[in-house]
């Protein structure tokens, strides 16, 4: 199991779905964020509070405590795949109008489709998985010819960590978080769509809070996204997030908040914004 793989637990009569974070997991289980419990979605502030105890572990492959599943736990396992085409037929037209379009190696559905807890306005969460950079290039070509537009203001997603400016300003830009001919949907694309045991090692050394400038965006549009900048304090310095929020950044000076990591086996310094951090645009050169 891999991003965006759906688990489901049962902790003292109450259901919980929850949602696999990242490629590499130990042995025992799989880092996962709570998404829905008993049905009703689970608000990132509230995280901790569904979260045992006994599930949090230092991994090296993280750097950090991070809540694991354990496969002891799960009663029952979501393949995206597999619930793509389960509820293919019940997704908006022209959502699936836009997949043949893309023409992915691989599809997956999560969220709220996924689950029929759709209402209006409900985006289209999709993972997907091929020729990825052609992909991309497909959903830019189709923002310039007017298909994809942002649709609805989708503010209160992300105003904990951006200002309405810095919203304002990044998500016209956007075409994996966007509207499709007025249909909302967000896109992942994955990296890799397997996972494997943990191999990285990552060490979490402080906090970092300054201006930086990122001079290389190629890997934008991945999951997760990655920048080269540069920060007059560390020089050289790589930007790794998970969030949907902080991909598609065009290059720029940004103020950044977030942890620094070190890459202990590349020996490459990362700022991760991904926990209680932010990212605010100074200047763009979109």
């Amino acid at each position: 199991m891999f991003e965006g793989w759906h688990l489901l637990t049962n902790k003292n009569g109450k259901e919980i779905i929850w949602i696999v974070k990242g490629y590499e997991h130990p042995k025992e289980g799989f880092i996962s964020i709570p998404y829905r419990i008993s049905g009703n979605r689970i608000k990132s502030d509230e995280f901790s509070n569904y979260i045992p105890k006994e599930y949090y572990r230092y991994l090296d492959c993280v750097g950090r405590d991070v809540p694991v599943v354990r496969k002891d736990d799960i009663l029952n396992y979501y393949d995206p795949k597999e619930m793509y085409f389960s509820r293919k037929n019940s997704l908006p037209e022209k959502i699936n109008d836009l997949i043949k379009y893309l023409n992915p190696e691989y599809v997956g559905l999560i969220g709220s489709y996924a689950f029929g807890f759709q209402v209006k306005h409900s985006d289209v969460d999709l993972l997907l998985y091929g020729n990825n950079r052609e992909i991309y290039e497909k959903l830019i070509e189709l923002r310039n010819s007017g298909f994809i537009s942002n649709c609805i203001n989708r503010y209160n997603k992300v105003s904990d960590t951006m200002s309405y400016n810095s919203y304002k300003i990044l998500s016209e830009l956007r075409v994996l978080d966007s509207c499709y001919m007025n249909i909302p949907y967000t896109i992942r694309i994955l990296r890799q769509i397997y996972n494997k045991e943990c191999v990285s090692n990552y060490k979490t050394l402080n906090i970092f809070k300054g201006e930086i400038e990122i001079y290389d965006n190629s890997e934008n549009y991945l999951v997760p996204s990655i920048y080269l900048a540069y920060s007059e304090n560390y020089g050289k310095i790589e930007i790794m997030t998970w969030h949907t929020r902080y991909s598609e950044l065009p290059l720029g000076k940004y103020i950044i908040e977030g942890v620094i990591q070190l890459d202990l086996k590349r020996n490459k310094l990362i700022i991760v914004p991904d926990l209680g951090g932010r990212i605010d645009p100074i200047k763009i050169w979109a």
